[in-house]
């Protein structure tokens, strides 16, 4: 193959190889928005874990429900049989730095505290507060 048509050649296969590199790919994670975080959502996961052991708040019949709505309002409820928290909660939340975080929660809630992180249609909290940690995960219903 003479050497100026293998330049062209390579040339156009570079092309093609970094128009694919630059393509968007369907498959590729993408930044959350409001309108994708919004909606109603359930634990699926809530373990507490600190020096006295682990405890698996949703088989102990504990709950975390909420809902995030599209204008920044959250609302929710959280139940904790073995700590007798049985409580709604209401504040506002916001995207911060890839992260949902909950705002303005009157009283003291420890949603306020936990960061999550959105994973599919999950939002993902670990979080641990003096020795006490803290996993919960809620699902988009």
């Amino acid at each position: 193959m003479p050497l100026v048509r293998r330049i062209g050649t390579l040339a156009v296969t570079g092309a093609i190889l970094f128009g694919a590199a630059c393509s968007n790919d369907d498959n590729a994670p993408t930044a959350p928005t409001t309108a994708t975080v919004a909606g109603s959502y359930k634990a699926t996961r809530f373990v507490v874990t600190s020096p006295l052991g682990t405890e698996n708040v949703l088989q102990e019949g504990g709950s975390v429900t909420t809902t995030f709505a599209a204008d920044g309002t959250v609302t929710g409820h959280v139940t904790v049989p073995s700590q007798s928290v049985d409580e709604d909660f209401a504040g506002s939340w916001k995207l911060q730095n890839g992260q949902v975080e909950i705002e303005d929660v009157p009283g003291d809630s420890f949603v306020e505290d936990v960061s999550f992180k959105p994973v599919g249609k999950t939002l993902v909290g670990d979080e641990t507060f003096s020795g006490v940690r803290v996993e919960l995960t809620l699902t988009k219903q």
